[in-house]
């Protein structure tokens, strides 16, 4: 939004300045003017500054106590935006004789964008007193003020300007909107911003004015305190059982395709005691129920309690979390978390991330065997990085992942590394496509106890969502993910393939 906001103010400026043409045409026209003053002026009405300059320099320098030559040199180095060079030039010409008053308003601008607020603040009460323009000057009084961090008194400058002349009133609310948006009075900000493209809906100011309601629009719908979305969808799986490739592993194995419905619905809390502090609360409800095979029928219920400390380009955060799962109605697995996660902008289009964490896994169902027990402690650790693009509505995303498990029984210890790649890409403004890969390389500590091998296992995994949004906060979509084990012990060598049409709406 700061772009917007530098466009929008060197408008409104240029607005100002527009004013002070006809004052220094009738200067001119009651001066003799040297051959070379007269030149430098007739090039810098035809907005011709490079070649203004020099002729304007010199005749300064012929005649150093003409306050014209001072004001026209000022000037023009206004507007090659040298706002140094401007100001002792502008200032002569409203301290020496002739004054001229009209420099009082390029010269507090100058002061203005060269960050001299105090002695701007002081040439505004001189304006102020000799009567100068005094729309123009309670606009440029504004602009000070806000730049201070006085953004009430701003406000109440601006609204002096637009009712003393109706002609700025546009530029004024514009100003006003941004006073109001610094203050963080964001719901006034965009009353001010309408009130903007209400003037006058084609100007450019409006268009600025459009893009500060849109961006505060996708802002406030970020910051909401409560968000809910609900999910439902219909999944094909090929292989619910996760049967082994090979058919001599699988013999006791008939069926393993199914159709399932499935439901998701998440419930979201953020109370933000400050700008830098913040809690978040969640709850996650899944349900996955099969059409033939209820017996792999899942529910699960997950909680997430996150505070977060935020700055301007980073956020540290301690998410503590609690799932409890259910297969075929009987508790299956007590999964209490927590960890750290920190990400951090690096410029406007990237973004670096660090996550670690600690799980406790409780099956709840007796092994087999004590070796088969998958009771333990689980540290995972992980490093992302985020590009990106098309207005950060899409973006690139790499990450490695460490994890390292600990168990009861001895044939599930092991140490993984997991790389994971995913790209959003918006197509149009209300369809995307999404595609994921992962590749995770499980290197268990022990050796089998009922093969008699140290098992390895690397799972890939793949997968391509589309979704196109159909009514507001509300999409639909397509997912096929595949998935391929392979491991060195035939048993839990797999592959899977799961198809899935879905609503997703978001409240």
């Amino acid at each position: 939004m700061k772009i917007f906001k530098q466009i929008g103010l060197l408008f409104t400026i240029s607005i100002v300045s527009l004013f002070l043409f006809p004052l220094s045409q009738s200067i001119a026209q009651t001066e003799n003017l040297s051959p070379t003053l007269e030149r430098g002026i007739g090039l810098y009405k035809h907005e011709n500054y490079e070649e203004a300059l020099p002729l304007l320099i010199k005749a300064r320098e012929e005649e150093p106590q003409s306050t014209l030559a001072a004001y026209y040199l000022g000037l023009n180095y206004k507007q090659l935006q040298n706002y140094r060079q401007a100001i002792p030039h502008l200032r002569d010409a409203v301290t020496n004789i002739p004054k001229i008053k009209g420099a009082l308003i390029e010269l507090i601008d100058c002061l203005y964008n060269y960050d001299r607020l105090e002695e701007a603040k002081k040439w505004v009460k001189e304006a102020e007193t000799e009567g100068i323009r005094p729309a123009q000057v309670s606009f440029l009084k504004g602009l000070v003020l806000i730049k201070e961090g006085k953004y009430e008194e701003a406000i109440v400058a601006l609204e002096d300007a637009k009712a003393r002349d109706k002609s700025m009133e546009q530029a004024s609310d514009y100003q006003i909107g941004i006073a109001h948006l610094k203050a963080k009075e964001v719901d006034k900000a965009q009353d001010a911003f309408h009130d903007v493209v209400d003037i006058l809906p084609s100007s450019n100011l409006a268009q600025y004015a459009q893009e500060y309601l849109d961006a505060l629009s996708k802002q406030k719908e970020a910051f909401r305190p409560w968000k809910l979305s609900f999910t439902t969808a219909w999944q094909y799986d090929d292989n619910v059982v996760l049967k082994p490739e090979d058919s001599a592993a699988a013999t006791n194995i008939a069926d393993e395709a199914d159709w399932r419905t499935v439901y998701n619905t998440q419930v979201e809390y953020t109370h933000r005691f400050d700008e830098r502090l913040a809690l978040k609360g969640q709850y996650n409800f899944y349900y996955g129920k099969q059409n033939d095979l209820g017996f792999y029928d899942t529910m699960s219920h997950s909680i997430l309690l996150q505070p977060g400390i935020y700055s301007a380009d980073s956020l540290l955060a301690f998410p503590t979390a609690y799932n409890h799962t259910l297969v075929d109605e009987r508790s299956y697995l007590s999964n209490p978390s927590t960890g750290v996660l920190y990400n951090k902008l690096f410029g406007a289009s990237q973004m670096g991330q660090g996550t670690l964490r600690y799980n406790y896994k409780d099956f709840l169902w007796t092994p087999s065997i004590s070796d088969e027990d998958r009771d333990g402690n689980e540290i995972s650790a992980g490093l992302g990085w985020f590009w990106f693009f098309a207005e950060k509505k899409g973006y690139w995303n790499l990450r490695y992942g460490y994890d390292n498990d600990w168990t009861k029984g001895q044939n599930w210890d092991y140490q993984g590394h997991r790389l994971n790649a995913a790209v959003l890409a918006p197509v149009t403004e209300k369809f995307n496509v999404s595609l994921a890969g992962s590749a995770f390389f499980q290197n268990f500590e022990n050796t089998h106890t009922v093969y008699g091998l140290k098992r390895d296992d690397d799972v890939y995994t793949a997968s391509v969502l589309a979704a196109y949004q159909f009514y507001k906060d509300s999409e639909f979509q397509l997912q096929y993910t595949y998935v391929k084990d392979n491991s060195n012990i035939d048993i839990y060598q797999y592959d899977r393939n799961i198809y899935s049409v879905g609503v997703q709406m978001k409240f």
